[in-house]
């Protein structure tokens, strides 16, 4: 082979394993030049509002790997919070190096390369390619050996964040091509988010927005089209992340991956989802949906609060994709719960049952459940719900938590809660039935400072309680 070597005072010296001896080099050719420079667009919005999103799934200590352009640049920027972050990545990027230099990444909590960022290659500003020249901090390896999924899984918490093109309903996912038409190749995100999944701890995150085409087109479509290279398959991807929120896929099957990538679609596109998920038997067939507004998430809903015995509870509205979520909150209540809750004996919780819970016109009725959070996955301890009644403009409510979580505070923060959302729709107070030996119920009621009518009529409290 016959080597030929620039040399170009303008070109970095990097640490690591970048280096050839100058025996294996047969002609030298000094030319200084400019070296082409990356300058990505300002991050609109949507990139931002996906930023949040993977900030929430970031931890402290993980080590990252994430791509370049707007998106990667607002992922990049969404972590300034985070401490002693590490990278393993192919790409160095301008946001690595404001990281850097912002000491957020620090490589300290690394598990190999502990002090250094790894990288193969770089494209971004002078900046950055003055700040990577001779800085041990950083080390250049070869591409076979940064993108081996083996030497990727040695990182602990390796979370590997990366986008693409389409993705369809099952979880497959395509970088490349739409159809036919190829876009780029592969490059190494498959490599990266395999090795995140092999990792303790790790995370493989796919980012893209909803939209393509100026909002014309929706990313999340029902099956890839004939042709499509999958980048990513079924089992490679954990998370998906759009403007719209968090799908977690994995361990689902493909009527919840369905129900869960449609509740992050552009809301314009999830009816023609819906629909074509049912004609696919992904879904079930009379799988309901509430359009236009009124059926869209409330995202700002969400809050945390911490009961007085120091449960840290998630409290956020029901979502159209949480039935699995709340099947396995009521079969994990005794029978006596259940009966206090619903006034019948009645147990089980099929699908035509459950979608009353989860497909809700958030402008009519609420629906809150207390989570706890165990890492990727979500508890539910409790579920509070009223149901407006215009002609009282009042509500309807009922709680119900886990027998296990029972009488430490979760009732009086669900209860605290709704009766906040319900006075900032007006309201003018709950209306309630609750069995007359239910005492924690009554109790719970008697001490929120509501102005309590009670009418006891066959052992059951029909209460009216007007909010002060």
């Amino acid at each position: 082979d016959l080597v030929i070597a620039q040399v170009n005072k303008h070109m970095p010296r990097v640490h690591g394993d970048s280096f050839i001896h100058i025996e294996d080099v047969d002609y030298i050719i000094h030319h200084d030049e400019k070296l082409l420079t990356y300058e990505s667009s300002p991050s609109d919005e949507v990139c931002k509002r996906i930023g949040k999103y993977v900030s929430k799934l970031v931890e402290n200590g993980s080590t990252i790997q994430v791509g370049y352009g707007s998106l990667p640049d607002a992922i990049l920027k969404s972590l300034e919070e985070k401490k002693d972050l590490g990278v393993h990545t192919e790409l160095m990027s301008d946001g690595i190096v404001d990281l850097m230099e912002k000491g957020v990444i620090t490589n300290e909590k690394k598990s190999i390369h502990r002090g250094k960022t790894v990288a193969s290659f770089c494209m971004g500003s002078e900046k950055t390619y003055r700040f990577i020249d001779d800085n041990p901090e950083i080390e250049f390896h070869p591409i076979e050996y940064t993108n081996n999924p083996f030497i990727i899984a040695q990182n602990e918490k390796m979370t590997a964040i990366n986008s693409a093109l389409e993705i369809d309903l099952t979880g497959q996912a395509t970088a490349e091509s739409i159809g036919r038409y190829m876009y780029s190749g592969i490059g190494g995100q498959a490599d990266f988010m395999r090795g995140a999944r092999l990792s303790k701890g790790g995370k493989s995150i796919l980012v893209l927005p909803s939209t393509a085409q100026n909002g014309e087109v929706s990313r999340i479509v029902p099956f890839l089209k004939e042709g499509a290279g999958v980048t990513l398959t079924r089992g490679d991807i954990e998370y998906v992340i759009t403007e719209y929120g968090i799908a977690y896929l994995h361990g689902k099957n493909l009527r919840e991956r369905a129900m869960s990538l449609i509740a992050i679609a552009h809301p314009k596109f999830r009816a023609w989802l819906l629909e074509e998920a049912k004609k696919a038997n992904l879904i079930f067939k009379d799988q309901a949906f509430i359009p236009g507004k009124r059926g869209e998430y409330p995202e700002h809903l969400e809050t945390y609060r911490t009961t007085e015995t120091g449960i840290e509870l998630l409290l956020r509205p029901v979502k159209i994709s949480d039935e699995p979520l709340l099947k396995e909150f009521f079969y994990s209540l005794s029978d006596q719960t259940i009966y206090k809750r619903f006034m019948s004996m009645r147990t089980d919780m099929p699908h035509e049952r459950l979608q009353e819970f989860v497909v809700i016109d958030y402008s009519k009725e609420m629906v809150i459940l207390a989570i706890k959070q165990e890492g990727p996955r979500e508890i539910v301890l409790g579920v509070g719900q009223y149901a407006i009644d215009e002609k009282t403009h009042t509500a309807e409510v009922a709680l119900v938590v886990r027998d296990d979580y029972q009488n430490k505070g979760i009732g009086k923060v669900l209860l605290r809660y709704l009766t906040e959302l319900a006075k900032k729709q007006g309201l003018l107070g709950f209306t309630a039935e609750v069995f007359a030996d239910n005492y924690p119920m009554l109790h719970l009621f008697s001490i929120m400072g509501f102005e309590i009518e009670k009418r006891l009529e066959d052992g059951v409290y029909h209460l009216k309680m007007r909010f002060r």
